[in-house]
């Protein structure tokens, strides 16, 4: 393009309209990006820990805490920067450094596949190795444009003498998000079992085979079609290839038995203490699970302990808490998909998700005051969601008062220097 030419596409009414576009649709792929990583920090210090094990350098749970919180504020600020047309330089050339850092990391990972996915929008939405890095090189093209085209459009949604104060919020906000779901649960969860959803796949008998014998042979019957009698003997049913329906596996093992059916109740209420990482557990919050199995047993509830340990594990565990409660082994990877932390309650009620929280986000006193409520379940129950709304909802009423009233903020702004300057020249 001659010069008069990308004179004239400047100063066409289309550019402004095409940059604005460009913000909007960049900006939300990186603010999505980082809040789904902050909503489910465990999730994202999960997937930066495969990392470190598939590099060969495996790092302590602190740092990629941290990590993980630097990494999703960087998404999600400078995302946010560039949709609402702040910081017009800073914004692309933010989001160009983290670019040139993922795209060459996400043609590795694509080519050889270290990782199963790169947890670029967590248990959100999944993409392929190979469709990351295609995305990736989208948004690198779009980026570059900006980098000379966002700083030719001045208009945004807040003056630049006031966009620290929408920066600084927004940040506040998010960080909160992330600290919530690290120490008591995800207040937005995308994984296979939010509260709601069937512990136990609830599959319908039609998606079996019926596994019937007879003089030695084994066959199997659709549930419309089986044998009633003819010499032939029920001996287990099986799903239709090889998985009933879409509905996650979740196993229960006591030593080399499947014991899921028998430990999870199908009626009632039903507490479950889940250990992904007995090892570093913490051994003081014993007592408060020991307190709520008191309750259990006397109330008729049944408690489990769900570890992912072999029996071996299972029985040290035993021995160091003093559990009055059975204890099972499940895999680590079903445990953290259940719920986050290093040692959760999970309360089921007719088999399903009722609530689900980290032990030590739940102080005695509420304990306590679940037990003379009468209903220990339904007083224990957290609803991660209604802090969510809450905390999203004053953070955007901040955000549109600063829009509304920036004007007044600019001018009490300018009062105060210009009395500064006075008092200086006094």
């Amino acid at each position: 393009m001659t010069r008069r030419g990308a004179q004239a596409f400047y100063a066409s009414r289309w550019f402004p309209a095409a940059v604005w576009m460009l913000r909007l649709l960049v900006g939300a792929v990186f603010v999505m990006s980082g809040f789904v990583k902050a909503v489910d920090l465990w999730g994202f210090v999960f997937k930066l820990e495969e990392y470190a094990a598939a590099f060969g350098y495996p790092q302590p749970r602190s740092v990629m805490v941290m990590s993980a919180l630097f990494v999703s504020g960087y998404e999600f600020l400078f995302g946010f920067f560039l949709a609402t047309g702040c910081f017009k330089r800073a914004a692309p050339w933010g989001l160009a450094l983290m670019m040139a850092v993922m795209l060459p990391l996400t043609l590795y990972i694509a080519v050889a596949s270290p990782v199963s996915d790169c947890g670029c929008f967590g248990d959100f939405w999944v993409l392929s190795n190979t469709a990351t890095f295609v995305k990736n090189l989208f948004l690198a093209a779009a980026i570059a444009l900006l980098l000379f085209w966002n700083p030719k459009v001045r208009s945004g949604l807040f003056q630049p003498a006031i966009q620290w104060m929408a920066g600084v919020w927004t940040g506040i906000y998010l960080v909160a998000v992330a600290l919530f779901g690290y120490n008591v649960q995800p207040m937005i969860d995308f994984r296979p079992f939010p509260v709601g959803a069937p512990l136990v796949a609830e599959v319908p008998d039609d998606e079996y085979l019926f596994i019937y014998e007879r003089d030695g042979t084994t066959r199997g019957f659709p549930m419309d079609s089986v044998p009633d009698g003819d010499g032939w003997t029920f001996v287990d049913r099986v799903p239709k290839n090889g998985q009933a329906g879409n509905a996650p596996d979740f196993a229960i093992f006591d030593g080399e038995y499947d014991v899921t059916e028998s430990v999870v109740s199908a009626e009632g209420w039903q507490f479950l203490l889940v250990l992904p990482e007995p090892a570093i557990a913490d051994i003081s919050y014993t007592y408060a699970a020991n307190e709520i199995c008191q309750y259990a047993d006397s109330a008729g509830i049944p408690m489990a302990g769900l570890l992912a340990a072999d029996r071996n594990g299972i029985e040290r565990w035993l021995d160091l808490s003093m559990a009055g409660y059975p204890c099972y082994s499940v895999d680590d990877t079903q445990l953290k998909e259940l719920s986050r932390g290093t040692m959760a309650l999970v309360i089921l009620h007719d088999g399903r998700v009722y609530s689900k929280e980290m032990l030590s986000s739940i102080p005695l006193e509420r304990i306590e005051a679940a037990r003379a409520s009468g209903d220990m379940p339904r007083a224990l129950a957290l609803d991660p969601f209604a802090p969510f709304k809450t905390l999203t909802g004053i953070c955007l009423c901040g955000l549109l008062l600063l829009y509304l009233f920036q004007g007044m903020i600019l001018g009490l702004r300018a009062k105060i220097r210009s009395a500064a300057r006075e008092s200086r020249g006094r």
